[in-house]
């Protein structure tokens, strides 16, 4: 009995010597209970940012190929004017109907002058107005670089490869053929029991 006495006065003294530290402990054991918690969870906390933080270029990497394919380059524009050409007319048509609607942004190349570059923005506002005169996109300048050819390039390079190739025509024959194929074995079986 007296060793359980003494054990309940030193067990007592014990938690009273440790009251006046449970403020700096306590943060201690919740530093491990949280780091015990997130290793049985693992990977999970850290999987969603790690996920985010990956696809994040890819979201800049579309809207970087977007606004390419929207803009209106100088080869969309009459040489020293802001009017467009007819393939010009047929771009603006197909941003305006064909593109997604989060993606119906049209994009003017800069001009050498901010006045062109402004003036063929006016002229590209006045054909989407146009063509859908109630959902007319934000017409925006760009200086990406600008990589078009123009069509009359691209159209004489394809009939010169079409030229190129040659006529077609049979391979010369090699004699006489048979026909009837060949013997595959078994023809000279003997017949003898």
């Amino acid at each position: 009995m007296q060793v359980r006495f003494f054990g309940i006065i030193g067990f007592v003294l014990i938690a009273l010597s440790c009251a006046s530290q449970a403020s700096a402990e306590c943060g201690v054991v919740k530093s491990i209970a949280t780091d015990v918690k997130r290793r049985q969870c693992w990977p999970e906390p850290f999987a969603t940012p790690d996920r985010a933080a990956t696809r994040a270029p890819f979201a800049t990497m579309v809207s970087n190929g977007w606004r390419r394919q929207n803009m209106l380059g100088d080869i969309y524009f009459a040489p020293n004017s802001s009017e467009l050409t007819d393939a010009g007319r047929m771009k603006v048509r197909w941003i305006l109907v064909n593109a997604p609607k989060q993606h119906r942004l049209v994009y003017v190349h800069a001009a050498d002058t901010d006045e062109i570059t402004k003036a063929r923005i006016a002229t590209v506002v006045q054909l989407a107005n146009q063509i859908s005169p109630n959902d007319v996109p934000p017409v925006l300048p760009t200086t990406i670089a600008d990589d078009g050819w123009p069509a009359a390039e691209v159209g004489a390079i394809g009939r010169k490869y079409m030229e190129s190739i040659p006529k077609p025509r049979l391979a010369p024959s090699t004699g006489s053929s048979s026909g009837g194929g060949g013997s595959s074995g078994g023809s000279g079986m003997s017949t003898s029991l």
